[in-house]
């Protein structure tokens, strides 16, 4: 699953979106660095409404609303049912957004104790989340959920999911409101190739979603 993730580099960004065509000054002017981006986080991301444009949206969508009064939050949808879930299959059909990145975390489990790793390119450059977002309701916010895969070899090891990474080709053919064929949402969400990507341990100050700092990502 991809519950955290990294944006960090401006400039990163703004030449992703440049390589995929989107216009430059869609990019946030402000922008604060993020290096724990966990679900309820207000981020950017790329829609097409009938025209591109950049909003900040929640991260999670709502669930209905339990027995209790309480609520859910769904962080991921998975590749292989996101156009027959029936939380997921009207966004994955209309409201297919992109997430600007350059990493994310995994957490393996030995024993009691989680140890995070963190992934990124090789190259060190952003690239972008296959997403879905729904507008805002009566009962919730406008919000968006990552889409997940099956993980490459590198991911392998450490869980069984990992996000779908799109790049400046890949990107814009995802972004969009008219629907695709399954064979495209399929072959638009394989996971990449693990000799484009790198992994590092990370400190375990990173599992407190209230910790954010650069030294979330150094390695141990």
């Amino acid at each position: 699953m991809c519950y955290r993730y990294t944006l960090t580099d401006l400039m990163a960004v703004r030449a992703m979106f440049e390589a995929a065509g989107l216009p430059a000054d869609l990019v946030p002017a402000e922008f604060s660095p993020r290096y724990n981006v966990a679900l309820t986080n207000l981020m950017p991301v790329v829609l097409h409404d009938g025209h591109v444009r950049v909003s900040r949206l929640r991260f999670g969508f709502t669930l209905a609303a339990r027995a209790q009064g309480e609520k859910a939050l769904l962080a991921n949808a998975r590749a292989e049912t996101v156009l027959t879930k029936p939380a997921f299959r009207d966004a994955a059909r209309h409201r297919r957004c992109l997430i600007p990145a350059d990493g994310f975390y995994e957490w393996e489990k030995q024993g009691r104790t989680r140890l995070p790793h963190y992934f990124t390119l090789k190259s060190g450059g952003a690239f972008f989340f296959a997403g879905l977002w729904v507008p805002e309701g009566p009962d919730r916010p406008a919000a968006f959920a990552i889409v997940t895969t099956t993980p490459n070899a590198l991911l392998q090891p450490i869980h069984d999911r990992m996000p779908v990474i799109l790049g400046p080709n890949s990107g814009p053919a995802w972004l969009g409101h008219e629907p695709l064929d399954p064979a495209r949402v399929a072959r638009l969400c394989r996971p990449l190739a693990a000799d484009m990507m790198s992994a590092r341990r990370v400190d375990p100050r990173v599992n407190n979603v209230r910790y954010e700092s650069p030294d979330c990502v150094a390695p141990v």
